[in-house]
Formats: C-alpha cells, structure tokens, sequence
C-alpha cells in the first residue's frame, strides 16, 4: 500500500509541463494502434486541473496535437503502404468480413466518420488506417481527426478530474469503510460493464440484421 501511495505522489508531482509532452505522447502511440496509451497522463493531468484551469486547456491541446500528428502517421501507412499491398495480395474472408463492416460505416458517414470514430472509444485508435487507403482529402482528415480529439480528451479528462474530485471528497470515509467502499466500487463497475455489454449486443444485432 504504502509503495502505491509513493507511486501516486511521485506522478502527481511532475511538473505540468512533463505532463502535456506525456498526454501528447500517448496521444500519438494510441493513434499508431496501442490502446490506453493516453491513460495514465489523462490520470494525471486531472490532479493538476483542480489547482489551475490553464492545465485543462493545455493538456486538451497537447492530446489533441499528439492524437492528430499520430492519426496522420497513421494514414500515410495507409495510403502509401496498406493500400498497394492490397492490390497485391488477397486478404482471408475474416478480415474481409471486417474491412467490410468498415466500409459500411465510412460509406454511411463519408469523410465525416472520421470525425465520428475519434468519439467511439478504441475506434479512433484504428480509424486512420482506412482513410488512408481510401485516399481520404487529408485536410479534411486532419481537421475531423483534431476537432474529434480535442472533444474526446475534453470530455474524458472532464470525467476523469470529476471523479477524482469526488475521491478526494469521500477519500476520509473510504478509509473508514474500506470493506463497503470495496464492494460499491465492485458493484458500480458490475454495473457499467453490463450497460456496456447491452450496447455491445445491441450493436451486434443491429450489423447482424444489416449484413
């Protein structure tokens, strides 16, 4: 316990200028196709947003530069590298089964899915890779990638500072009712994942139906 607790004080105490570099870092690996990379700097940089307003805006802007500079990495591979090796090999039925599930949702929304994807948790990590084989107009794709990050790390950092104001709250009384703490904190995330699976199936049901 006593080592977490050094952990967390040593990351809440870096300095907010090493926070946006990390925020734009793992920005920029997320959007290269590495999940949560962002998390922890996101984590972070809420600790620093209850002490000055500033550090929100900037950690947005750092989130969203390092999101698009990564997006457009991400794009290049896809138009200068994906898209020929397509041409030449045939992919198996699986990942045509996916690349088609894609497709119906680029031609649904066009360009602007883009824009959509980066709202759409791990969707905006892959997102950059089919723009780039269809030749996306990549003004276009650098503006919808960097408005879209920009509202997504807004949002989630938003939460996320939310949250922890809430933990320093009621941090004295989980220290007493650890044991209750332990158990409301199981039966919200019990709570959040089955909503998470309902929507998880609806989606499903609805491609099922739409084949």
């Amino acid at each position: 316990m006593n080592l977490l607790k050094n952990i967390y004080h040593f990351l809440t105490n870096i300095r907010p200028s090493s926070i946006y570099v990390g925020l734009g870092l793992g920005m920029f690996l997320e959007s290269l196709g590495i999940p949560f990379a962002s998390t922890p700097f996101l984590i972070i940089s809420s600790e620093k947003v209850g002490e000055n307003f500033f550090t929100y805006i900037f950690s947005v802007l750092a989130g969203s530069i390092g999101g698009t500079f990564g997006s457009s990495i991400s794009y290049g591979i896809g138009k200068g590298i994906i898209a020929p090796l397509r041409m030449l090999k045939n992919n198996n039925s699986k990942n045509s089964k996916k690349r088609s599930r894609t497709g119906e949702f680029i031609n649904k929304y066009g360009e602007f899915s883009v824009f959509i994807a980066q709202l759409i948790g791990q969707t905006r990590t892959f997102i950059s890779y089919p723009a780039g084989v269809l030749k996306f107009n990549f003004k276009k794709f650098v503006l919808y990638t960097f408005l879209g990050s920009a509202i997504w790390c807004a949002l989630t950092l938003g939460l996320i500072t939310f949250i922890n104001g809430l933990w320093h709250k009621y941090k004295p009384l989980v220290e007493i009712h650890s044991g209750l703490a332990i158990i409301i904190l199981f039966t919200i995330i019990i709570f959040i994942s089955q909503i998470w699976i309902y929507i998880i199936s609806r989606r499903t049901k609805k491609d099922s139906k739409n084949p």
